[in-house]
């Protein structure tokens, strides 16, 4: 029998009117609340009624992915589910640790509202994502050889095949943007982002964040949690704190971390979150896998699964 696999998005899944599913139940519509008051912020008003700009600044969109992702999947477990596997993608391994009981949805909406306060300190970066180019390895060089002049850029994310995403400063960003393309690259779109994620820019402010990481309640996972960093598994509270900070300006390797868990028995991937952009990376990674998207507390009904 195959194994299951719970998905969590980052950064970009948000959408305006989010929240207003979690608010059709007493239960989810308190849990939110509750939320929004352990990081002072309306997390309710934002997610029902918040305008696109809103929810695009970092501080706001990561807690309220996060709230959404992880109230979802909490629903989803109290109906006597579990997951094989767990996996986020940059901020969604919040998501995931919490579907892993290693923290509270409280602790997971309050460090990733930290995160991105100090994500949004980072100034002069911008990111772009790569699409239509399968030599990684071509593509890589050309990046290095960019960096090698002293300008910071980096692949930031390998999402699937011919997909990736750069990171670092503007101009290097552009210079990479130019010899991509050259390089067979068929676009390459700016993603609208305030800063330079997953790239050596986010480096200085690791330090601040390990100390509110290391201040936090973890517990060792109960789940099988597969990290972005280094596409393994770990469970231990320092190991996991030790990778959050590395995560901060190291690649997501999405795409090996799925390939790892279908060597590991998966074929079914359910993906938790305001909209579902994992679904397609994985559908490009494997064609068969069975992938279910649950954006709404509708959806768990529909899908006959709650």
């Amino acid at each position: 029998m195959g194994k299951t696999v719970w998905m969590f998005p980052g950064q970009g899944s948000q959408t305006p009117g989010m929240g207003q599913t979690l608010i059709t139940q007493e239960e989810t519509r308190q849990a939110l609340a509750d939320l929004g008051t352990r990081i002072g912020l309306d997390l309710t008003t934002l997610m029902t009624t918040g305008t696109k700009d809103e929810l695009k600044a970092t501080d706001i969109a990561q807690p309220a992915i996060v709230a959404h992702s992880a109230l979802l999947a909490q629903q989803y477990a109290s109906q006597g589910h579990t997951p094989d596997f767990v996996l986020g993608h940059s901020v969604g391994e919040y998501s995931a640790l919490v579907a892993a009981s290693v923290i509270t949805p409280s602790e997971a909406v309050y460090l990733v509202r930290e995160r991105g306060k100090l994500m949004n300190q980072v100034t002069g970066g911008t990111m772009a994502a790569v699409i239509g180019m399968n030599d990684v390895e071509a593509a890589h060089h050309a990046v290095e050889s960019i960096a090698a002049t002293g300008e910071i850029v980096q692949i930031a994310n390998y999402n699937c095949p011919g997909q990736f995403v750069i990171s670092g400063q503007i101009a290097a960003v552009e210079s990479a943007t130019a010899k991509l393309k050259e390089l067979g690259a068929k676009r390459v779109l700016p993603l609208d982002v305030s800063g330079a994620f997953h790239s050596s820019l986010m480096t200085p402010f690791a330090p601040r964040f390990e100390d509110i990481l290391v201040s936090s309640p973890f517990e060792a996972a109960k789940t099988k949690f597969i990290s972005n960093v280094d596409s393994a598994f770990h469970d231990q509270p320092d190991e996991l704190i030790r990778l959050l900070v590395q995560q901060l300006y190291s690649p997501v390797r999405f795409e090996s971390c799925v390939e790892r868990l279908i060597e590991e028995g998966a074929d079914t991937f359910i993906e938790f979150g305001p909209s579902s952009p994992l679904s397609g990376l994985v559908k490009r990674i494997k064609k068969d896998a069975k992938i279910i998207s649950i954006t709404t507390l509708e959806q768990l009904e529909a899908e006959g699964i709650r």
